[in-house]
């Protein structure tokens, strides 16, 4: 008799790929390595009938979240945007992603950004999970984000933050406080 309950590849990858997300934010500013790069691995781990998503800029990503069932939504209102911030217009854009309320921080949202960790701009994180201080560098954001961030996240009111480096994940929860350096 067959075990049906056996996980699949699929269910083996998403589970991985689910477990580097958390492990992310549980050490932020600690990259994490995914098997594969990109930003369809981190979606299609996260997506189902019962979320939201906004895809900036990538028509043929776009398509493929839509087909896991999520609802398309406009940044503003979505549980999962996949966005650059590399620009001051993409900055302002961001400024209105859902930050939760004190009844729901949870209804915040995650936002995902591509980034070059290793170079660039020196920020010094502290916060739960970093033992007294992490210093990173990440090239590929505009300066501006960071002032809006700071500006933005009154914790437990907030977005997490991944940046995605090809197959590296860096994750930064809204609980992180960031110092430019």
């Amino acid at each position: 008799m067959a075990n049906n309950l056996l996980p699949t590849m699929d269910d083996t990858r998403t589970n991985a790929t689910f477990e580097e997300l958390m492990w992310a934010l549980s050490r932020p500013g600690q990259p994490r390595e995914l098997a594969v790069e990109g930003f369809w691995p981190l979606a299609e781990s996260l997506l189902d009938r019962e979320c939201s998503f906004h895809v900036a800029d990538d028509p043929s990503l776009d398509l493929k979240m839509a087909a896991t069932g999520a609802r398309r939504m406009p940044l503003a209102n979505a549980d999962y945007v996949f966005a650059a911030i590399d620009s001051a217009a993409s900055v302002e854009a961001l400024s209105t992603l859902r930050i939760g309320s004190l009844l729901y921080p949870d209804d915040a949202a995650t936002l995902f950004a591509p980034a070059r960790l290793g170079s660039g701009q020196r920020l010094r994180l502290t916060g739960p999970g970093i033992k007294d201080s992490v210093t990173i560098e990440v090239d590929g954001i505009d300066p501006a984000f960071w002032q809006m961030r700071r500006k933005t996240i009154r914790y437990p009111l907030g977005w997490d933050l991944y940046l995605v480096d090809g197959k590296r994940l860096l994750g930064i929860p809204r609980s992180t406080t960031i110092e430019v350096l």
